[in-house]
């Protein structure tokens, strides 16, 4: 949707006429995310079906932006986006975040409310700065945490560094599963995505509670969509673990910037007693270590097994505001 505007900082574009600069300002931000992207949030949009806007700001950033059908602004990208703020380079974020904030006072809009914006990030202080003075009530709150941990060198490293009980733990869990079992984890190929695809879909659908109900039909068809789409550019890891021939876990993670952010997986329920779960992240840390990544990112929930693993909380907020 274009939109037309009287502040001439902030202007709405085709997200297709802004990709280039778009995709570079993304791998300049202070902390890269896979979800600002113009790969990632064309995918989103194309699963979304409210109103959306793309705006270009101050030609030094870019705010994906969509719409519920009250009006309120949000960003761009649903529920299924771990991340969402403005795209810009560190110089720039808080000019470009209050920017936007102008932009929406001046669109007198009613209700606003930014989710999964970093709590590291220049946007909850810069959109309150610039909404305070045009009658917003602005409310910042600690939504969900987003754990992640620093990798070193080396895999025995990286186990050396978690608390003495998370280690031996970790050593005992490996130690288990392989005891007597032929352990392979592997980071599937391009000629085995769909098959590989197709088994992360059935180990959904094999599980119990809550993750199996979320494998709906659409959902199937959004990880088909992103699979194919950060594949195409390189970023899409899926780790495979495979114990006595079979196929039992599947991680669902991308590889940006120098991140690998484990995004989803699935899990063999019947092996569950052998920490699968656990043992496969593990594999999957000393592969992104392999490949000089700098970053493992849980991304969003604050489940124990991350804390396990040695990662530490990053925060997430909303920005809610009202006119008054």
């Amino acid at each position: 949707m274009i939109l037309t505007t009287s502040d001439p900082s902030c202007i709405a574009r085709e997200p297709a006429s802004l990709e280039a600069e778009w995709s570079e300002l993304a791998r300049r931000r202070a902390v890269p995310s896979i979800f600002l992207t113009p790969e990632w949030l064309a995918v989103a949009r194309a699963h979304d079906r409210r109103r959306q806007t793309t705006l270009s700001i101050e030609s030094r950033g870019v705010a994906a932006l969509a719409y519920e059908e009250d009006g309120t602004v949000t960003f761009a990208g649903g529920e299924l986006t771990d991340e969402q703020d403005v795209i810009a380079a560190p110089r720039d974020a808080a000019a470009v975040a209050e920017a936007l904030g102008e932009w929406i006072a001046a669109q007198r809009t009613s209700r606003v409310r930014l989710e999964y914006v970093p709590e590291d990030t220049p946007t909850p202080d810069a959109i309150t700065r610039a909404l305070e003075p045009h009658g917003y009530d602005v409310q910042v709150e600690r939504l969900i945490t987003s754990p992640r941990l620093e990798l070193p060198a080396d895999f025995e490293m990286y186990v050396q560094s978690l608390t003495t009980k998370d280690r031996h733990e970790l050593r005992r869990k490996i130690r288990r599963l392989e005891t007597g079992r032929r352990v392979a984890f592997r980071i599937a190929a391009d000629g085995e995505r769909a098959a590989v695809l197709d088994r992360f879909v059935a180990l959904h659908r094999r599980s119990r509670g809550e993750k199996a109900e979320f494998m709906t039909p659409d959902r199937e068809r959004y990880f088909r969509d992103v699979a194919d789409a950060v594949a195409a550019v390189g970023w899409l890891r899926m780790g495979v673990l495979d114990v006595d021939g079979e196929d039992v876990a599947v991680l669902f993670a991308f590889a940006y910037e120098g991140t690998l952010s484990l995004y989803n997986a699935a899990y063999d329920p019947t092996l569950a007693p052998l920490s699968v779960g656990i043992v496969c992240h593990a594999y999957a840390i000393r592969s992104a270590i392999e490949e000089r990544s700098r970053t493992y990112d849980l991304l969003r929930g604050h489940e124990s097994y991350k804390y396990d693993l040695g990662a530490t909380d990053r925060w997430l907020v909303r920005i809610e505001a009202t006119r008054q």
